[in-house]
């Protein structure tokens, strides 16, 4: 198993610098990850589902990340027109 957790250290035992390279490797993909979540959470009220049934359960949240990424598909257009722009 790889660890995929973050060292913490201590009043007197400062992280090292390898540490410290693991710790910064780690909360990048981290980051990725929970502002997706924050997304949805924001503006998708809170990812509440409610209904009955793990079918329908697995439709409402398969459309939730088809929502997310389309949004994520128009935030990438719209950056890429910027860069032409500013070329």
């Amino acid at each position: 198993m790889i660890n995929r957790v973050c060292e913490k250290g201590a009043r007197n035992h400062p992280l090292t610098e390898r540490q410290k390279a693991g710790n910064r490797e780690k909360s990048h993909v981290r980051s990725r990850v929970e502002h997706i979540f924050g997304f949805m959470e924001n503006s998708m009220h809170e990812m509440y589902i409610q209904c009955i049934g793990l079918k329908r359960a697995a439709a409402i949240i398969g459309l939730m990340n088809l929502t997310y990424n389309l949004f994520r598909k128009i935030q990438l257009i719209a950056i890429s027109r910027d860069n032409c722009v500013l070329s």
